[in-house]
């Protein structure tokens, strides 16, 4: 009985020990359809990010970068805007359909609403995926809640 106690605390030790060293990732990404009658060459698709200290830390910052997952289109591009208050920053994802995601963008704007959009360059459907997160000034994960406000 001593020795399956022992082995029982030896494997939860393990497991903790891999878990504290690895950390744990807090995933928080989404797609839409963009234009999904391929005809708007404006549409425009527009979410709410809100950053929150949930316990681990005051929020610094919101990252996202933006995937687009349809078929190559030449000249049909996606890019993603972050934007609160008077200050806005961008990426486009410059290879149409490649399935590889933008380069992260960062905006420092500390806790609150951030508005976060994915336009493109023509018109054409375009299936996207997104992931963004709240970040603390170490680069910690904190509190990430989104709400859509609008497809086109």
């Amino acid at each position: 009985m001593k020795i399956a106690s022992l082995k029982k605390a030896f494997i939860t030790a393990s497991i903790l020990a891999v878990a504290g060293n690895t950390g744990i990732a807090l995933a928080h990404s989404g797609g839409a359809i963009i234009d999904s009658t391929g005809n708007n060459p404006r549409a425009t698709d527009l979410a709410v990010v809100t950053c929150f200290d949930d316990g681990g830390g005051a929020p610094h910052h919101l990252t996202a970068q933006v995937k687009d997952m349809s078929a190559p289109v030449s000249g049909l591009l996606l890019s993603l805007h972050l934007f609160k208050g008077n200050q806005m920053t961008s990426i486009t994802d410059t290879v149409s359909g490649d399935q590889f995601y933008s380069p992260t963008i960062s905006l420092n704007r500390g806790a609150g609403v951030y508005y976060m959009s994915v336009t493109k360059t023509k018109a054409g459907r375009r299936s996207f995926d997104i992931i963004w997160h709240c970040m603390t000034s170490g680069n910690q994960h904190t509190g990430t809640d989104i709400q859509v406000l609008q497809f086109q």
